[in-house]
């Protein structure tokens, strides 16, 4: 019988099996516990090498600029007193933190035009070094008492682009905070800015948003600083709100313009209604708001969502 067919069936640790056969099983063995040590090793330093963006180099993003406060930082303030111009009404978005690369593709109407690079002379000095880096920054959020210390992207036509990648543009675990591609900080702006931010555990992004379910948190730090790349700005909390996706019937993460008063009177008593407590602060049509959003809880896949509602203070 050939030698082949006599040790066909026998097992590699059978006694029976011929030396050579049992020798190169051994090989193929090693081989592979080798492959699979060298794969774990590759991931332990992948995992080292994020963990150490993450703290060291704030998940890529850029050290925060000082804070300004000039004599034009109050004309330009002076100067935002002046009224509003009408804004157009725009379509509202699912919220981009939910989706997770699950939402509808826009439709053409719904569709942003990429905005055009702002002239170096009328972006802030603190900033201008910043948008030459990354001309996807709009702006940058500061909270007193929390960590929040951060550009702002927006990338219109791709919503999540920044969530999961750090203002350097590459990856990153705790991602960028963005404003919706839907939101315009023009002289067309609408009506309600709304900022996206991942609730990380470490409390980097918006991982800190939610000391404002504290109303003694709020007492001490009513207000916050979201500068454009053009014009400084400081907000008044006006409501601190706790909900689910899909659990309202108007939905906070829809809200960027309004038609008329009665339209923008609803959607803003639909987010009073769902208040923590009552700060006292109550926003007047025309008034520019900005909603900060993240999620309820330190996890990426919740559907509860904590947001901030703050109207731009004169």
């Amino acid at each position: 019988m050939p030698r082949k067919q006599r040790y066909r069936r026998l097992q590699g640790d059978s006694a029976y099996y011929p030396f050579g056969a049992r020798k190169f099983l051994r090989q193929k063995q090693r081989r592979h516990a080798r492959l699979l040590r060298w794969c774990g090793i590759l991931l332990l330093c992948a995992a080292a090498a994020l963990i150490i963006r993450q703290t060291m180099f704030r998940g890529g993003q850029p050290t925060p600029p000082p804070a300004v406060a000039t004599a034009e930082t109050a004309a330009i303030s002076t100067a935002e007193s002046a009224p509003r111009p009408t804004v157009a009404v725009r379509p509202a978005t699912v919220d981009a933190l939910a989706g997770q690369g699950t939402a509808s593709p826009a439709t053409p109407e719904q569709a942003q035009p990429t905005p055009s690079p702002l002239p170096q002379a009328q972006v802030l000095p603190q900033y201008r070094d910043l948008y030459e880096q990354n001309g996807d920054m709009v702006g940058w959020l500061r909270i007193d008492g929390t960590d929040i210390d951060y550009p702002v992207m927006q990338t219109p036509g791709d919503n999540e682009y920044y969530l999961r990648r750090g203002f350097d543009k590459l990856y990153a675990t705790s991602g960028s905070l963005f404003l919706d591609e839907r939101c315009s900080l023009g002289p067309d702006a609408t009506a309600n800015w709304l900022i996206y931010g991942h609730n990380m555990s470490d409390g980097s992004m918006l991982g800190q948003l939610d000391r404002y379910a504290d109303p003694d948190f709020y007492a001490e730090h009513p207000t916050f600083t979201f500068d454009t790349l053009t014009t400084p700005g400081t907000w008044q909390v006006v409501a601190v709100i706790r909900t689910k996706l899909g659990a309202d019937e108007l939905p906070y993460y829809t809200f960027f313009d309004a038609q008329d008063r009665a339209t923008w009177q609803r959607r803003v008593d639909a987010i009073l209604d769902l208040a923590l407590y009552d700060t006292g602060v109550t926003p007047e049509y025309g008034d520019q708001l900005l909603t900060l959003s993240t999620c309820g809880t330190s996890s990426f896949y919740t559907d509860e969502r904590f947001a901030v509602l703050a109207v731009r203070t004169e």
